[in-house]
């Protein structure tokens, strides 16, 4: 049985939106709120994309095997972008995991351990990152991957990029659309979270050097400089 969380979608944030603007519930230009949403999708998403691959972290959690494709900072991981998924063993160390989880593998639900493998399945119509065993405990896992601009119009399309920051740029333009006596305090503090969002973008940014080890067998360990790929 699937225990993931809500995820944040388009309906979700446009009703958000809709009471941040202090709109009726059946009242208000809603494709203008529909496209306002919209723009703030592409914009935030123009804003943190450098063309650059990025480091996002899911943390597991015991005795749970899947988890959405959201970063613990609720950054929307594409699946088809994804180049490497690491876990973290020990302080300083991590291992790459290899795709594909078999059915043999699920028949055994008892089994508990680091996870050694993962793999993309489909669940109460989302795709969900699966890993296997099941975590015996909490571990934080590394998934290397790009940015991508998706759709952003449907009652369950998922926003490109943080949901906080859309929602912060929609609620400014929303504002100011209807004329809110408070439209500049919620651009000034979406500007604030969008730079929060970059500083934070460039400080997390990991470069991991070519190795020479074994395809399939490199290891991450931590520097007083930050995590470097080792043979």
């Amino acid at each position: 049985m699937s225990t993931l969380p809500p995820q944040q979608t388009f309906q979700t944030m446009l009703q958000t939106l809709r009471s941040r603007c202090g709109l009726h519930a059946t009242l208000g230009n809603t494709p203008a709120l529909n496209d306002i949403l919209t723009e703030a999708n592409d914009y935030v998403y123009e804003q943190l994309d450098d063309g650059l691959p990025m480091t996002s972290i899911i943390t597991l959690a015991a005795n749970a095997s899947e988890y959405p494709w959201d970063s613990d900072e609720a950054e929307p991981i594409a699946r088809g972008s994804v180049q490497t998924v690491w876990i973290e063993q020990g302080d300083s160390e991590r291992v790459p995991l290899p795709q594909g989880i078999n059915h043999a593998m699920r028949a055994d639900q008892s089994l508990r351990a680091i996870p050694q493998r993962y793999d993309s399945r489909f669940v109460d119509g989302i795709f969900t990152l699966e890993v296997w065993p099941i975590p015996d405990k909490t571990y934080r896992v590394f998934i290397d991957h790009n940015r991508v601009l998706t759709r952003f119009t449907q009652p369950t399309d998922k926003p490109s990029c943080p949901a906080r920051l859309v929602l912060g740029y929609a609620i400014a333009l929303g504002k100011a659309h209807y004329g809110k006596a408070d439209a500049d305090t919620a651009g000034q503090s979406f500007k604030t979270l969008l730079y929060k969002a970059k500083v934070a973008q460039k400080e997390n940014r990991r470069y991991l050097p070519p190795t020479a080890c074994e395809p399939g067998r490199p290891r991450v360990v931590a520097t007083a400089n930050g995590f470097r790929q080792v043979g």
